[in-house]
């Protein structure tokens, strides 16, 4: 498998102190990885709101508020210049936030999505629970989401909750390079169905697989199972208790296991974790890649029906 490297981060801004807040975290990752940083604005396109009934008003309001959305996105790309040596590009885009920002995640080749969590645009939700969930769901590279509660720079402590899903080792090389820049030390946590001795050492071979890996690589390195009824659950309750920098999920669904992990998993993570979250998909192949591409490209150019 090839190494992964963060050179390319993408971050979803609405001007929002939330999102703001979520762009330090990314300007300090793409420091450390000397990664590029691209800003993307995304417009809902207002004729939902204003269909042509009502006068045409999205012919008006639609442009208006992209021209603005670029100007604020331009001064706000010039002045990170001026602060930091990095590379930074803006894009300003009308549609669905969600599928815009996955459908250019996957046209720039992001390495990383960094977003905020609970940020607004005007009067409308912008990036509350379900739109992060989405972005989760169908980006092409992984998303860190980072909760409006605190500012977080470094990633010293890293929690890595285990499950018994496919390509567990995986996940650990998309944290190498967070891992090396922040000289961190992580703690795995394997999580178990309550009284499944069956499960318990599956997951003891699993968690001793990745450790070894780890401490061959000079990490500090932690390790620990915990038995529980709700994964969620238990994640988030090990993540207050620990307190760590970055909570590491795979955001896959094992269907071999389906009455352990049915259930919004991710979500529920994505949306009430304290600490950033960075949610990991498996690697796509090209084909799917490509599928993925045409599904965002034909949702951008056939958008939902004006109400009536």
């Amino acid at each position: 498998m090839k190494a992964y490297e963060i050179n390319k981060v993408l971050v979803p801004i609405d001007f929002s102190q939330i999102s703001l807040n979520a762009l330090e975290t990314a300007v300090a990752i793409c420091k450390r990885q000397l990664a590029t940083l691209t800003l993307i604005h995304v417009v809902e396109n207002t004729y939902v709101l204003f269909p042509p009934e009502a006068g045409g008003a999205v012919g008006v309001i639609l442009p208006e508020l992209v021209k603005t959305a670029n100007e604020n996105l331009n001064e706000l790309a010039k002045s990170l210049r001026s602060k930091h040596d990095l590379v930074i590009n803006h894009i300003v885009q009308s549609g669905n936030p969600a599928d815009e920002i996955c459908r250019w995640a996957l046209h720039k080749e992001a390495s990383l999505i960094v977003m905020g969590t609970h940020g607004a645009s005007g009067l409308r939700e912008f990036f509350l629970g379900s739109n992060a969930y989405r972005v989760v769901k169908n980006s092409p590279c992984p998303v860190m989401t980072i909760p409006g509660t605190n500012q977080w720079i470094d990633f010293k402590k890293i929690l890595f909750p285990v499950r018994m899903v496919p390509h567990a080792l995986e996940k650990y090389e998309m944290i190498r390079p967070i891992i090396r820049m922040n000289d961190s030390s992580l703690l795995i946590a394997g999580i178990v169905k309550k009284n499944d001795s069956t499960g318990f050492v599956e997951m003891k071979a699993l968690v001793d697989s990745i450790r070894k890996k780890i401490m061959d690589d000079d990490v500090i390195c932690g390790s620990e199972i915990h038995y529980c009824e709700g994964v969620a659950a238990e994640v988030l309750s090990i993540s207050e208790k620990e307190k760590p920098d970055l909570l590491v999920i795979t955001a896959t669904l094992d269907t071999s296991l389906k009455d352990f992990f049915l259930g919004p998993y991710t979500q529920d993570i994505v949306n009430h974790a304290q600490y950033p979250v960075l949610s990991i998909r498996p690697q796509i192949s090209d084909d799917l890649s490509k599928s993925m591409a045409e599904m965002l490209n034909y949702k951008a150019q056939n958008p939902p029906m004006a109400m009536a």
